[in-house]
């Protein structure tokens, strides 16, 4: 997995939540200007929650990093593509210096950094750059923990466990107590069960 010593200073930038039902697209970015320690990098989705939640405390402690939320009402204004190429910007802007390289995770760039020279979009990029794969272990903590806070708000629907994503749990629920602010309704399953 590249690293500091094969790019030199720059950013790693990724999202989660892009297939959930409920709750925002979150993303982060991570600035690496140092090498470091951490041991065990890799695409968030291939680790353990434990695993996680652990790296992602090594990683505020060592690097910039900067966290952005695009929430469910912003996903149904203008779609979730757009929303999450803007909550990657938004989580650049706040931690990326001007002569930075910016490695995104995926096929596109956010808007902002369509025609920057040094702005990459890398498929797979979180199994293949620590930093994208310390901004994937961010992002998916960050997300997790804001959806366990939303399960206090909105009981019932097993955010505590499922996150938002489309599980059978989450679908009774719905059936059971019905569709919440925090439900993307331009999605193609909650706007079904809308319509019924």
């Amino acid at each position: 997995m590249k690293d500091f010593k094969d790019l030199g200073v720059h950013c790693g930038v990724d999202e989660v939540g892009r297939g959930a039902w409920s709750g925002p697209v979150v993303a982060a970015a991570v600035r690496f200007k140092k090498r470091h320690n951490i041991i065990g990098l890799a695409d968030s989705k291939s680790l353990s929650a434990q695993t996680r939640i652990k790296l992602y405390f090594e990683i505020l402690e060592t690097f910039s990093v900067g966290v952005s939320f695009s929430s469910a009402k912003v996903i149904d204004t203008v779609n979730i593509l757009k929303s999450s190429l803007s909550a990657m910007q938004e989580a650049v802007q706040k931690v990326s210096k001007a002569n930075d390289s910016l490695f995104f995770d995926g096929n596109s760039l956010p808007k902002e950094f369509v025609s920057n020279s040094k702005a990459y979009s890398i498929v797979k990029g979180d199994s293949k750059i620590a930093s994208i794969a310390a901004a994937s272990i961010v992002a998916k903590v960050s997300r997790d923990f804001y959806m366990k806070s939303l399960n206090i708000r909105y009981p019932g629907y097993g955010w505590e466990k499922n996150v938002g994503y489309g599980v059978e749990q989450h679908k009774v629920a719905i059936y059971k107590l019905g569709i919440n602010t925090e439900h993307r309704r331009s999605f193609k399953p909650i706007y079904n069960m809308l319509c019924l």
